[in-house]
């Protein structure tokens, strides 16, 4: 899932997860991977994921909006 989503977007994803959240829903998931106390979403340019940076701009969390569609 890590790689799909590294290939689709081209970015380079942290290994190390800290949580998971699945809405199984409406199918969106969340990828933690380091604990921030704020982060910056980004949106992708299709608008199928949220990347979240923390303060030093290091990618701290994504958000696949609809994982269906990756």
């Amino acid at each position: 899932m890590l790689e799909q989503t590294e290939a689709k977007y081209g970015l380079k994803l942290p290994r190390t997860v800290i949580t998971i959240d699945y809405d199984e829903n409406i199918g969106d998931l969340y990828i933690r991977f380091k604990n921030a106390d704020i982060t910056e979403g980004e949106p992708t340019s299709d608008g199928k994921a949220i990347v979240h940076y923390d303060k030093k701009g290091k990618i701290a969390a994504i958000e696949i909006t609809d994982i269906t569609k990756l």
